[in-house]
């Protein structure tokens, strides 16, 4: 066992000549210089980075086309409530008695029990005119474009 240790620690230690020679006819070789990028590298990442972008593009649009929208009918909600609440306070004041009580009275004259009513006559007004006129009365004779014209010449 003591015979193969050296043999084998020389052989570690040493080169074989005919590697030697061989290695003496070849040419070094260069080192490779680092090649920058060509047009074709850049194009290909252009494009990377358009296919990235576009890929980014169309949800960041429908997330804030979505946004719009929703703020758009958040307000549409807000008037339609409030537009409510003006009709639910309009129910609420004809379901009260006393709105009906003056509306009654404004419009029909309608009178409680132990009122008296007045009436107030204009003495400037003329007692043999009438509210009402017959409609026969009112016939115009005239032509349409005479009516159309005339009605547009006239100042007032």
């Amino acid at each position: 066992m003591a015979r193969t240790t050296p043999t084998r620690t020389k052989r570690r230690n040493t080169v074989p000549v005919h590697t030697r020679a061989r290695d003496a006819h070849k040419t070094p070789k260069r080192p490779k210089k680092p090649k920058g990028l060509d047009i074709l590298g850049v194009g290909v990442i252009i494009a990377v980075v358009l296919v990235v972008l576009l890929t980014i593009a169309v949800p960041l649009r429908n997330y804030y086309n979505g946004q719009s929208e929703i703020a758009r009918l958040e307000s549409s909600i807000a008037a339609k409530q409030e537009h409510k609440d003006k009709l639910l306070a309009e129910i609420d004041k004809y379901r009260s008695d006393e709105y009906i009580k003056q509306e009654a009275r404004r419009r029909f004259g309608v009178m409680d029990e132990g009122e008296t009513a007045f009436r107030i006559m204009d003495p400037r007004m003329d007692s043999g005119d009438t509210v009402t006129s017959e409609h026969r009365e009112d016939i115009d004779e005239r032509e349409w474009y005479t009516v159309l014209w005339d009605s547009v010449a006239e100042s007032e």
